[in-house]
């Protein structure tokens, strides 16, 4: 990088950038921070933040790696001090501090007072931070950090002093923030709720009471997400009427904005994203329920959609995903039938191409991509609704079962978060990891 940077060709600076960006892993992203924060070369810059990020979102595995104990100590402090450190529990964070100290207790016994406040102690579990913490050898020789835990097991017991002048320090008691979120528009209650995985719990993130138009009572409609906006894409008011119609919420702003419309009227259709596009595949059309093997693409910076080749089957109720830079659609219904067909589009070729149909027919299911497979889940095979699941290998061109859900389900919503995946519904909002 450094020498590609001399010659001034910015291409291939950009190509290596991508490469070191593509092997962040993390055994070797604190090697990589570490050596971006040396240069004071503008593409590095981006880099630095690409290596942070990726430590910050990996914190569990990156602190069992080699390279976490070769960190400085204000490296340390600077990491753990971020809102979004991603953990499941704040008990990794403290013990990561411990693992650290240790690998050099003579030297590092002293940082504790620096590492200790970095760690969201309200966030324990009160007999956890009395046995573990209070009693630590390292806590107990340092006054300042033993005072530290001291009051925070004051506020566990009178949570009132955080809002006295004790000079407590509240920041021990802050949530991170999460990597992701589930997004759920409940459409008749004019709200937007936010699931965050690691405290199980929902939020209202926006309400709009004064909602005046034919979205109020829209059904069958498909959501997608792109650029901090939350999409409503077709749908129509009952069977009947299926609408052309685009909604964008913008989650920065809460602001509601009509885009342009579809080439053709759709309900029930599958969309994704990719690229910066929203790709609407399928769907009927008609008050007579024409079904449709159509697809557009919508592309937000002209803000205009276009055709692109037809799917090789009609689908409604179908579901889709993105794996390396195609889009995969499987089941659906046609006709009288659950659908076991599935097919990805190649933007680059602007093609379809089928491939081995699933072992189980399956309308109204969960497609998501996950570990380099496609997860087709749950949906209704025609006459009951499913709680099984199988994946396809690209590679090998096959599916395979993978392990039920708890629950059946059909018409539901799904997405991979924290390397799981998330099955939920409107009436039950049942999690299956």
């Amino acid at each position: 990088m450094i020498e590609v940077h001399q010659f001034n060709v910015k291409s291939l600076e950009q190509t290596c950038f991508e490469a070191l960006k593509d092997r962040l892993c993390p055994e070797k992203c604190i090697r990589l921070w570490q050596f971006t924060k040396v240069w004071y070369i503008p593409i590095l810059f981006q880099l630095k933040y690409e290596a942070f990020h990726f430590i910050c979102e990996n914190f569990e595995e990156v602190s069992l790696c080699e390279e976490f104990l070769q960190l400085a100590e204000q490296e340390l402090a600077d990491i753990l001090g971020q809102d979004d450190l991603t953990v499941t529990q704040e008990i990794t964070v403290y013990q990561s501090v411990l693992r650290w100290i240790n690998h050099m207790p003579e030297e590092r016994q002293g940082a504790i007072s620096t590492l200790l406040p970095k760690v969201r102690l309200g966030l324990m579990d009160k007999s956890y931070i009395t046995d573990n913490v209070l009693n630590n050898d390292v806590v107990k020789t340092n006054p300042e950090s033993h005072l530290l835990v001291s009051d925070t097991l004051k506020v566990m017991s009178q949570p009132s002093l955080l809002c006295s002048e004790s000079g407590i320090n509240n920041t021990l008691f802050f949530r991170r923030l999460p990597n992701a979120v589930l997004l759920m528009f409940r459409i008749f209650s004019k709200t937007i709720e936010a699931f965050d995985y690691r405290t199980n719990s929902w939020i209202t993130v926006h309400t709009h009471p004064s909602l005046e138009n034919p979205m109020t009572h829209l059904l069958f409609y498909s959501t997608v997400f792109l650029g901090r906006c939350f999409y409503i894409v077709g749908g129509g008011l009952s069977w009947t009427n299926p609408s052309n119609r685009v909604w964008r919420f913008n989650l920065v702003t809460h602001t509601w904005q009509e885009m342009s419309p579809m080439q053709e009227p759709r309900a029930l259709m599958s969309v994704t994203e990719l690229k910066g596009c929203i790709y609407a595949m399928g769907g009927y059309r008609d008050d007579d329920g024409t079904l449709l093997r159509t697809a557009e693409r919508y592309q937000p910076n002209i803000n205009q959609w276009t055709f692109i080749e037809s799917m090789n089957e009609e689908r409604i109720s179908a579901s889709c995903t993105t794996l390396n830079n195609k889009i995969y659609i499987c089941g659906g219904w046609s006709n009288i039938r659950s659908l076991n067909t599935a097919e990805y589009y190649n933007p680059d070729t602007n093609q379809w191409t089928l491939i081995t149909p699933m072992g189980t027919p399956r309308c109204g299911l969960g497609v998501v991509a996950y570990m380099g497979h496609i997860f087709a889940v749950g949906g209704r095979d025609g006459f009951r609704d499913l709680r099984s699941a199988e994946a396809y290998d690209p590679v090998t061109n096959t599916w395979y079962d993978v392990p039920e859900m708890v629950h059946r389900h059909s018409c539901f919503g799904i997405a991979v978060m924290n390397k799981k995946i998330f099955v939920f519904s409107c009436t039950s909002r049942i999690i299956v990891e």
